[in-house]
């Protein structure tokens, strides 16, 4: 393809146009994954469904871990060790990282069988829910690799072949048990193979064997920068409960077949977290660029911009979105009726989190204590308001319109903070 500049030209090379495909693809994947959840609710009776979804909560918790923050430092250093033909030291903090998810695996999965259920969820759920996330974790680790070389095509397969495989057997597993432990058993198993497979790739391109890698990442873990591991892991904590407390506060104060209702209504938010992971896989490394070449202001004024458009448009997208699924739960979910009463609220959660590139400016320019500080702060604030209104110690079980408000309060409270702050890094 010819441009106009030889500039334009070095930038639209035959692969670069191919990885044009690397957004439907991951956005299909991510539908996939999301649709994943309809089916068992469809599929599994009200209880399983609700067991599905408290082992995936107990699995992405889990994950929240990211090997104690040992995941965020790969994603920082492997393209950095590609770029340096440095391909062993990226292949061994993959290793590490292996290593220590699979240790914090075994001290919860010990955690489980000395302790008793937490928040209302079984030991054998908890424990599935582990290994799940366990499963889910080495994935994510194993593709860190396609996207460190700047193969974002290959990510977005790599995405799509689990979201297939999951769905399709997960889906089939689930109708011929219809139990909610074996689905996610089948589940992680997929995800298992899938990351043994495509970390074994990954060392057949290195320099190394496997067992050498392995073997080199043991003996290196004394030598890994834990200051820097556990502030990123702090972050990433933080944040979770901001996004999942909610979740957690339903699961001990709801019966099951309300934490079943409130889990339907959730998939909103997780559709929600879904499409800000599509839209920023693009307007991240645009801020990006932006702040390389304008400074602050002209990556403030693009992340204003990009926040105000998505909030606009997905305003508009909110109201019929209510209207169909006000209509579409009754008529072919009825079991989950009352999951319609929690939409205005979850779709107004929605709204802020799809809009929220104001954070991703704050990381750009470095402010990762910043938001250290902020999540804190809003973690602190967001109970506080919530508790003041709901009074959650007055009654052993609460409402579901009651649980929800803890989103809200999150949601708001989180979008202020990051958004003001944001505005003040660009005066200071």
């Amino acid at each position: 393809m010819q441009a106009g500049s030889p500039g334009a030209r070095i930038y639209l090379t035959p692969n670069r146009i191919r990885q044009l495909w690397y957004p439907p693809i991951l956005g299909a994947a991510l539908a996939l994954m999301m649709a994943r959840m309809l089916v068992m609710a469809r599929v599994l009776d009200v209880e399983q469904f609700a067991q599905f979804c408290g082992g995936a909560l107990v699995s992405s918790t889990f994950s929240m871990l990211g090997c104690l923050g040992l995941q965020s430092l790969l994603q920082r250093e492997w393209p950095v060790n590609i770029l340096r033909g440095q391909e062993w030291r990226g292949l061994m903090r993959a290793a590490q990282c292996n290593l220590v998810a699979v240790g914090c695996a075994m001290v919860c999965l010990l955690a489980v069988l000395v302790g008793r259920p937490l928040a209302g969820v079984a030991p054998r759920l908890l424990a599935i829910g582990t290994l799940h996330g366990l499963a889910q974790q080495l994935f994510l680790i194993a593709t860190v690799e396609s996207r460190s070389r700047g193969d974002a095509l290959r990510y977005s397969h790599e995405n799509l072949t689990r979201a297939v495989l999951v769905l399709g057997l997960g889906a089939l597993v689930a109708i011929t048990t219809h139990s909610a432990v074996w689905t996610l058993t089948t589940e992680a198993l997929i995800s298992l193979a899938l990351s043994w497979r495509l970390f074994g790739l990954s060392v057949a391109r290195g320099p190394a064997q496997l067992r050498r890698v392995y073997w080199l990442a043991a003996r290196g873990l004394g030598r890994v920068n834990w200051r820097s591991a556990l502030t990123l892991l702090a972050v990433s904590g933080i944040g979770f409960v901001i996004m999942n407390a909610d979740r957690w506060v339903a699961a001990d104060r709801l019966d099951l077949r309300g934490f079943a209702h409130y889990s339907f209504a959730c998939i909103v938010l997780l559709v929600a977290q879904a499409l800000q992971v599509v839209i920023n896989a693009s307007a991240y490394p645009l801020l990006a660029r932006s702040f390389a070449s304008d400074g602050r202001g002209g990556a403030l004024r693009l992340s204003a911009m990009l926040s105000g458009i998505a909030l606009v448009l997905a305003l508009v997208c909110a109201v019929p979105a209510w209207a169909v699924l006000a209509y579409a739960i009754p008529r072919w979910f009825p079991a989950y009726s009352d999951a319609v009463g929690l939409l205005p609220l979850f779709l107004g959660v929605a709204l802020l989190r799809v809009s929220d590139f104001w954070s991703s400016y704050l990381l750009i320019i470095g402010r990762e204590g910043r938001m250290l500080a902020l999540n804190a702060g809003v973690a602190i604030v967001g109970v506080g308001i919530w508790a003041a209104l709901v009074r959650p110690w007055s009654a052993p079980s609460l409402p579901l319109h009651d649980v929800a408000l803890l989103a809200v309060a999150m949601a708001v409270c989180g979008y202020l903070a990051v958004a003001g702050s944001a505005i003040q890094e660009r005066r200071l």
